[in-house]
């Protein structure tokens, strides 16, 4: 009887071990090996994976042009990047010229990102025209960050042709050269951690006006952009400075299960408060706006989650 017992257990156990292996999947996201875009992705691995039965992974790398084509390829699952860059990638215009990317689907609309040229309060440099004649970072052509210097540059009348350009590779290699002073401003996010930590390197950091009423520049370079004013309370922002602002996608390969995109929007729409804990960066993240018209396909699986939360507005 009692051996009969244990069998009969053994047995139920292994049927839900078995059951378990099937319902939970590892799945990967693509990020970068530092800056706003890994805490984001750090953010989204740890709530999804602790309030769904998928577990997701970081698949940090350089920069994001080096994961774009690998998720569109179904090599990873997951990835995240600001709407100007997924609209480029998609299309395989501007930054991913001769690229597309055929193959990405939004699932998540995640928040405004704002993101400014940032300089040291000791430097001298109080507008974009100050930056004439500094060491500047050159990036890669068709780089984000190219796009981005360049239309800071163009707001203040200048262009890479009036500055020292000294040669980055990527975000953490700039950060790196800032924060030793090898250039004199860096591509920063409003609220995110190498704000905080330039801020107390330096004694105090500030970030560059952009101009109010420059809209056509800014979406010129990066469409789907617009400018915002930047009053809040972490490094940098201050009274009448207007940078730079997009929404940030999180999307996925078109094949990807419906049961694992729907299990990853649900996760998130369900837990805005364990999200909005990780960063200041999440503090516009609403449920409510997480299928926002990005002007990229959604993943029908996150469509369907939409509509029966009635926030699909299409």
């Amino acid at each position: 009887m009692f051996k009969r017992a244990i069998a009969v257990l053994a047995l139920s156990v292994a049927g839900t071990l078995c059951g378990t292996q099937a319902i939970a999947q590892t799945i990967g996201i693509g990020t970068t090996k530092g800056g706003a875009t890994a805490q984001i992705a750090a953010a989204v691995s740890k709530v999804v994976s602790a309030n769904s039965s998928v577990q997701v992974r970081p698949q940090a790398m350089a920069n994001t042009q080096q994961y774009i084509p690998m998720v569109n390829a179904g090599r990873i699952e997951l990835g995240l990047a600001n709407v100007p860059q997924t609209r480029y990638a998609v299309s395989g215009t501007g930054m991913s010229e001769g690229k597309p990317n055929p193959d990405l689907r939004m699932i998540v609309t995640l928040f405004t990102f704002r993101a400014g040229i940032m300089v040291s309060a000791d430097s001298g440099i109080k507008s974009v025209e100050d930056l004439a004649g500094r060491n500047l970072p050159a990036f890669k052509s068709r780089a984000l960050g190219e796009y981005i210097f360049g239309a800071f540059l163009e707001s203040g009348g200048l262009s890479y042709e009036d500055v020292s350009k000294v040669p980055t590779s990527n975000f953490p290699t700039m950060w790196k050269m800032f924060k030793q002073r090898q250039v004199d401003a860096a591509i920063v996010a409003v609220g995110s951690k190498p704000a905080f930590d330039f801020d107390a390197a330096f004694g105090g950091v500030q970030f560059l006006d952009f101009g109010d009423g420059k809209n056509e520049i800014a979406g010129t370079y990066l469409p789907g952009s617009f400018l915002t004013e930047i009053n809040g309370g972490t490094p940098g922002e201050g009274e009448g400075i207007h940078t730079l602002a997009f929404d940030y996608a999180l999307w996925a390969h078109k094949d990807v299960a419906d049961e694992v995109i729907t299990e990853v929007v649900r996760a998130m729409y369900d837990n805005p408060d364990q999200l909005k804990a990780t960063s200041p960066l999440w503090k516009r993240f609403d449920p409510a706006a997480m299928g926002k018209d990005t002007g990229v396909e959604f993943h029908p699986a996150a469509i369907e989650f939409y509509k029966g939360k009635g926030i699909w507005q299409r």
